[in-house]
C-alpha cells in the first residue's frame, strides 16, 4: 500500500532489471524466418566462411561458397571482421543446437534481377558492357548479371565480328530468352543492329546509283576479292576489278582498314549485294594509248600469261599487248613456252596500236631479221647444209639457219617420179640442197635435190634435143646442111649404156 502510495505521488516508476528470459524474449520476437533479407555484421572470419550477427539468438554461417555466384557479376571483395552486409537466410534451425545458415550471392540475385524485370518493363532495349570471351560468344553484364550473346547475334546478319572487341565496351540488346530458376539471360545484339541497317540500307539505295563514286574502309579480304564498308553496308570488288594490271593480288594493293575510294557498278536490292570496282574509281590506262605508243616504237615489258596462240605483255601498269606465236621467232613455235615465261622481261616493237578494240600487236622475232642480210650469204646454184623441219603435201621446208627456212617442192626432189615427201625425207635429217632462187623481199628460198643427182641417159638426150631447140636458127644453107649434119651426129651419139639405162 506503501509503494502504491508512494508510486503514485512521485508519478515514476523505475525499470525493472533485464533477466535472461527477458532477452530471450526479445531474440525471439525478431523476425527471422527462411527467405529473410536482413543485415548485419561479421563477427568473425573461418576458413570456410564468415560468422555474421543478425541480431538472432546465435550468429549465422554465411559458407563462402554462398558469398558470390557465377550467374552475378561481382563488383566487392570479401568481407572483413566489422564489415556490414546484407544476406538471406537459408535455412533456420530449431532446438540445442540451433543454427543460421545465411547467403549472400541470393539476395543480391534476387534484388538485380527484379531490377531487370523494371527495365525490360519500361523498354525492350538495354545497356551491356562485355566482360569477356566465350567458346561461342561474348559475356556481357547486363544490370549486374551475367547474359550470354552468341557469336551469331553479335553482328548483322551475314557478317562475322570478333567478341574480343566488344570487351569492355557498352553497346544496346534486346533479350532473346530468360528463365529466372537456372538463372540464364540470352541476348541479342544483332536484332539491333539489323534494324538501323535496315534503315541506313533504305537510304543508301534512296541516294546511291550505279556509277557513283563512293568512300569506303577495306573490312576484309578474301581470294576472289575485297569487301568493303561503306556504312549502310558492306560491297564486294571482285578480283577482276582490283586492278587494271591483270594478275594483280588483293593483299599486294590494299589492307584491311584502308580507305578506299570504289565505284558502284551493281546494285542488287533483293538480296542486298552492291557490286564494287576499284580500278574503274582510277584513271583508264588505255586513254590517250594511241598518243603514247606508235608503231615501229621499241620497249620493255613483262610477260603476264602465256596461251596457245602467244604471250601476253604489259608495257605499262594496266595496259597490255599480244605477241602473236608467229611473232615469237623466225623458227617455227610450237607453244609461246618454248621462247618465253610467265614474269620474264622482254624487248618488244609495237607493231599495230588500236585503242578502240584495246589491242596492241607486240613483235619480238622483229628486233632481230635474219631475212636482212641473206641476199649477201646465199646465191643462186650454192649448194648447202639444210635440215628438214617440216613435210607438206607439196613438198619439204628446211631450215638453212636459225629463222631461214627454204622450200623443196615435191617436183625437186628427186629425178624419180614421188608421190609424198615423206618418202624421201624425214623431220630432222640434214641433206645437202642447190639453191634455185633467193627472194629477200618475200622471205622465200627455194632449193632442190633433184639438182644434185646425175640424170639418166635419157635425161642427158632430152637436155641436148632441149638445148637444140633453144638454138637461133641461121637463114643461110651452109649452116643449116652443117646444123642437119651435127644433129644427124648427135642423134647416132646414143651410146649402148644410154640404151640400157633407158631399158631399166
Amino acid at each position: 500500500m506503501v509503494d502504491d502510495l508512494t508510486m503514485n505521488n512521485s508519478g515514476v516508476s523505475e525499470p525493472e532489471p533485464e533477466t535472461m528470459e527477458s532477452i530471450m524474449e526479445q531474440i525471439d520476437s525478431v523476425n527471422i524466418h527462411r527467405g529473410s533479407v536482413v543485415e548485419g555484421t561479421v563477427v568473425d572470419a573461418r576458413e570456410d566462411g564468415w560468422l555474421v550477427d543478425v541480431g538472432y539468438k546465435c550468429e549465422g554461417f554465411l559458407p563462402r561458397r554462398e558469398w558470390s555466384h557465377r550467374a552475378i557479376v561481382e563488383k566487392v571483395g570479401e568481407p572483413q571482421v566489422g564489415d556490414r552486409i546484407r544476406v538471406q537466410v537459408t535455412n533456420v534451425g530449431q532446438g540445442e543446437e540451433a543454427q543460421l545458415n545465411l547467403s549472400r550471392w541470393r539476395c543480391e540475385f534476387d534484388e538485380r534481377w527484379n531490377a531487370l524485370e523494371e527495365k525490360l518493363a519500361q523498354s525492350d532495349v538495354i545497356e551491356v558492357e562485355g566482360i569477356r570471351k566465350v567458346k561461342g560468344g561474348l559475356i556481357v553484364d547486363c544490370c549486374g548479371l551475367e547474359g550470354f550473346i552468341p557469336i551469331s547475334h553479335l553482328a548483322e546478319e551475314g557478317r562475322g565480328i570478333n567478341p574480343a572487341n566488344l570487351v569492355g565496351k557498352t553497346f544496346p540488346v534486346k533479350l532473346v530468352e530468360k528463365d529466372r530458376r537456372k538463372r540464364r539471360l540470352v541476348l541479342s545484339r544483332r536484332s539491333i543492329l539489323d534494324e538501323e541497317m535496315a534503315s541506313l540500307r533504305e537510304e543508301f539505295y534512296a541516294n546511291v546509283h550505279e556509277g557513283d563514286i563512293l568512300e569506303g574502309e577495306v573490312s576484309s579480304i578474301t581470294s576472289f576479292g575485297v569487301f568493303v564498308n561503306l556504312g549502310a553496308m558492306e560491297g564486294l570488288v571482285h578480283i577482276t576489278e582490283l586492278s587494271w594490271q591483270r594478275g594483280a593480288k588483293a593483299k599486294d594493293l590494299v589492307q584491311k582498314g584502308d580507305k578506299v575510294k570504289v565505284k558502284v557498278i551493281g546494285i542488287d536490292r533483293e538480296n542486298n549485294r552492291v557490286s564494287l570496282s576499284l580500278k574503274q574509281a582510277q584513271e583508264d590506262p588505255w586513254v590517250g594509248v594511241t598518243s603514247r605508243w606508235t608503231v615501229g616504237q621499241r620497249t620493255k615489258g613483262v610477260v603476264t600469261n602465256l596461251a596457245d596462240f602467244g604471250a601476253f605483255v604489259e608495257i605499262e601498269p594496266g595496259v597490255e599487248g599480244l605477241i602473236h606465236i608467229g611473232d615469237l621467232s623466225w623458227s617455227r613455235v610450237k607453244h609461246p613456252k618454248e621462247v618465253l615465261k610467265k614474269g620474264q622481261e622482254v624487248e618488244v616493237v609495237i607493231l599495230e596500236v588500236d585503242g578502240d578494240r584495246r589491242r596492241i600487236g607486240l613483235g619480238l622475232k622483229q628486233l632481230n631479221d635474219p631475212w636482212a642480210n641473206v641476199s649477201e650469204k646465199y646465191s643462186k646454184d650454192q649448194v648447202v647444209t639444210v635440215k628438214v623441219v617440216r613435210l607438206a603435201d607439196f613438198g619439204a621446208f628446211v631450215e638453212i639457219e636459225d629463222g631461214v627456212e627454204g622450200l623443196i617442192h615435191i617436183s625437186q626432189l628427186s629425178r624419180q617420179r614421188v608421190e609424198k615427201p615423206s618418202d624421201v625425207l624425214r623431220e630432222g635429217q640434214e641433206v645437202q640442197a642447190k639453191i634455185l632462187e633467193v627472194n629477200p623481199s618475200e622471205k622465200r628460198i627455194r632449193l632442190s635435190l633433184r639438182a644434185l643427182e646425175e640424170p639418166t641417159g635419157e635425161e642427158r638426150h632430152e637436155e641436148r634435143r632441149e638445148e637444140r631447140r633453144r638454138r637461133p636458127a641461121r637463114e643461110d644453107h651452109g649452116h643449116s646442111r652443117q646444123q642437119g649434119y651435127v644433129q644427124q651426129q648427135e642423134e647416132f651419139s646414143f651410146t649402148i649404156g644410154d640404151h640400157l639405162n633407158l631399158n631399166r
